[in-house]
C-alpha cells in the first residue's frame, strides 16, 4: 500500500509540475512571437511526457515484480482519462491531453497526406516505448487499448468463457485490411474533393474506435455510426476476445508487432525453474506465452498484461535484458 502511495504521488506531482509549466508557457507566448512547432517543441508537450513517463513507470514496476491489480487498474484508468476522455473537458491544459493525431492517423495519414511534425512525434513516442518493452504504449498509454486491458480483466472477474484467439489468424487479417487501405487510397475509391482536387481518403476513418472518444454532434445518422460504432463493438467484442481491435484490426498493432521483436526488455523464461506445468498458457490471455516458453526470438504480440509472471507459481517468468537460457 505504501508502495502504491508513492506511484500516485509521483503521478500528482509530476502532473502538478506539467500545469505550472504551461502556465508559464502560455505567458511566454504572449509575449514572443509564435514560432512554427518543432519536432523537440511539440514533443515536450505534456500529453508526450505523460505518455513516455507511464511507459516507464510501467516498465519500473514490471521489472520490480510491482505490479499488482490495484496499481495496473489505475495506471490504465489515468490513460483512458488522461488520453481518451479528457479532451472533452473544456478546459486548455485538459484539452492538450487529447489524442490528436491518433495512433490510427499517425499509422496511416502520413501515406496519404505527408509525414507532418505531429505525425512524426506520435509515431517516435510510440517506437520508443515499444524498444524499450514489448508494447509498453499499446498496452498501457493507448486508450483503446487500455480500455480493452481493463474489460478483459472484468471479463476474467466475471468469469465469462473467453474465446481463443489464433494469432496467425488475427494477424492475417490485421495485414489484409492495411493492404486493403493501401488499395483505396492509391484508386482514391473514397475521397474528398478540396478546392476542386479530390484527395483519397482513409479507409481507416470508417473503423477508428478513437472516434467515439470525442464527444460531439454528427450531422448525419451514417455520421454517429461512424463515428461511435467501431468504439462501441470494441468494448461489446473485448468481454469475448482478448484485445480485438488491437489484434485484427489497428495498424499500429501491425506495426509494432515487429519492432516489439528488437525490443529491449522482453518477458523470458528462466527453464531451471520451469515444471512445465502450463499454468501460465491456461491463464494469461496472451497468445505468445506458448513461443515464449518455446524459447522462440519471433514471438506473437505481447502486451506485458503481467499475468504469466503473476500467475507463475515457480517464479520462472519475469521481464529483463538478458535471455535467460
Amino acid at each position: 500500500m505504501r508502495f502504491f502511495k508513492r506511484i500516485v504521488f509521483m503521478i500528482t506531482f509530476f502532473s502538478a509540475q506539467l500545469v505550472m509549466s504551461e502556465v508559464v508557457h502560455k505567458a511566454g507566448e504572449e509575449v514572443t512571437k509564435k514560432k512554427p512547432p518543432t519536432f523537440f517543441s511539440f514533443l515536450l508537450q505534456p500529453k508526450f511526457i505523460v505518455m513516455i513517463v507511464i511507459g516507464l513507470v510501467v516498465l519500473f514496476l514490471l521489472k520490480n515484480n510491482k505490479m499488482k491489480s490495484g496499481i495496473k487498474v489505475t495506471l490504465l484508468l489515468l490513460s483512458t482519462f488522461l488520453f481518451g476522455f479528457a479532451g472533452n473537458i473544456p478546459a486548455d491544459f485538459f484539452h492538450s491531453f487529447a489524442m490528436h493525431p491518433s495512433p490510427m492517423c499517425a499509422a496511416t495519414k502520413p501515406l496519404l497526406y505527408g509525414f507532418g511534425i505531429p505525425f512524426i512525434v506520435m509515431l517516435f513516442v510510440i517506437f520508443l516505448l515499444t524498444l524499450i518493452g514489448p508494447k509498453l504504449f499499446c498496452g498501457y498509454v493507448c486508450p483503446v487499448g487500455a480500455m480493452q486491458e481493463l474489460i478483459a480483466m472484468l471479463s476474467d472477474k466475471l468469469k465469462i468463457k473467453r474465446l481463443s484467439t489464433n494469432f496467425r489468424l488475427a494477424h492475417a487479417i490485421r495485414l489484409i485490411v492495411f493492404l486493403l487501405f493501401i488499395f483505396i487510397s492509391a484508386t482514391a475509391i473514397l475521397n474528398i474533393v478540396y478546392k476542386g482536387q479530390v484527395f483519397p481518403r482513409s479507409f481507416y476513418d470508417f473503423i477508428n474506435p478513437f472516434h467515439g472518444l470525442e464527444f460531439g454532434l454528427e450531422k448525419t445518422f451514417i455520421g454517429y455510426i461512424t463515428h461511435y460504432v467501431p468504439f462501441l463493438l470494441t468494448l461489446i467484442l473485448s468481454f469475448k476476445y482478448y484485445r480485438p481491435f488491437c489484434h485484427f484490426v489497428c495498424p499500429i498493432g501491425l506495426y509494432t508487432s515487429f519492432v516489439e521483436q528488437v525490443s529491449l526488455f522482453r518477458i523470458r523464461l528462466n527453464k531451471d525453474k520451469c515444471t512445465d506445468c502450463n499454468i501460465c498458457v491456461k491463464e494469461s490471455p496472451c497468445t505468445a506465452i506458448p513461443s515464449i516458453l518455446e524459447g522462440a526470438e519471433l514471438r506473437p504480440d505481447c502486451y506485458t498484461c503481467n499475468v504469466c509472471i503473476e500467475v507463475c507459481p515457480e517464479d520462472a517468468l519475469d521481464i529483463g535484458i538478458k535471455r535467460i537460457k
